[in-house]
């Protein structure tokens, strides 16, 4: 059998994800566009990682873990992008429509909120209560506070069972010209909300976990527009947004330190309402969607 027979269909939250269907020279154009954004930009995408097992370190112990991460979103995402990339390069040459512009800013808010990424992450957890966990995390260019409770052990229950609350601020900018011919962005702050729901088990030599992840997001930001035989337009935005998810990890080593590796997979949804100062375009409202591969790898432990 071969390895993509292994992994078609790949069912995720209901819809069907064949692997067939995926375009892996988009796929690995993507990769390389995660590793160029990062390196030359000062943030990436918000992290969808959570990276810890099911259960919280005993009363007065701390759990640390380190690593890295990387998004790729792919499907109708590459579509929305490469359109928007097409536009802006026939603008270059043409008068756009006001239509056209619209779909070039869609592209942008689309690729600012789910850009491909690679990246660390940290975190340090402090148990200062039995079955109560207090979080720092910093991953996606973001610091996450977080608060975790542990309502089933499996020495006493059939498993562990964890149910976390999460907040993080991401403020950051990166070179989105270099997808998108002309289209600059100026700013962008975004809040987010996290619940990590886990199951799963621990022995000496191993962790496993796995659940849902829901997110739910708010953000803004400004968007610049400059093409030859154009007018200059700025748009400024603002929307919500959410992803519904599911991850599943493994760690293995010995005793406090553990070799681990977690796979997220997210459907993100929202929309957000773009204003610009022309008076023929004032307001347009853009659809968010993407569906997001988000692995990751560390170690983690607890002291």
């Amino acid at each position: 059998m071969r390895f993509t027979d292994a992994l078609s269909p790949m069912r995720f939250a209901g819809p069907v994800l064949p692997w067939a269907v995926i375009d892996r020279s988009r796929v690995l154009r993507w990769a390389a566009v995660a590793g160029i954004a990062c390196g030359l930009a000062a943030g990436c995408a918000p992290s969808l990682s959570t990276f810890q097992p099911a259960h919280v370190a005993p009363k007065g112990h701390v759990a640390v873990e380190a690593g890295l991460e990387g998004g790729l979103p792919v499907g109708a995402f590459g579509n929305l992008v490469d359109a928007g990339k097409a536009l802006a390069a026939r603008g270059a040459n043409e008068k756009l429509s006001d239509a056209d512009i619209w779909r070039i800013f869609d592209a942008g808010v689309n690729l600012a909120l789910t850009m491909p990424s690679i990246g660390p992450h940290v975190a340090v957890a402090y148990t200062p209560a039995d079955r109560f966990e207090l979080a720092v995390r910093y991953a996606g260019s973001a610091w996450r506070g977080g608060a975790r409770y542990q309502i089933l052990d499996h020495t006493t229950g059939p498993f562990d069972f964890t149910v976390g609350l999460g907040v993080a601020r991401f403020a950051f900018e990166f070179p989105i010209s270099d997808q998108i011919p002309g289209l600059k962005l100026d700013d962008f702050s975004r809040w987010q909300v996290d619940v990590p729901i886990l199951v799963g088990t621990s022995r000496d030599w191993f962790r496993v976990w796995a659940g849902p992840k829901i997110l739910l997001t708010t953000f803004e930001t400004q968007m610049t527009l400059s093409l030859p035989n154009n007018n200059s337009t700025v748009a400024r935005l603002e929307g919500k947004a959410g992803a519904f998810g599911g991850q599943a990890g493994f760690a293995i080593g010995y005793s406090r330190l553990f070799f681990a590796v977690e796979l997220t997979l997210a459907e993100a949804f929202g929309t957000a309402h773009l204003t610009a100062p022309r008076p023929m375009m004032p307001t347009h409202d853009t659809s968010i969607s993407s569906f997001t591969i988000f692995p990751a790898f560390g170690l983690m432990g607890e002291i």
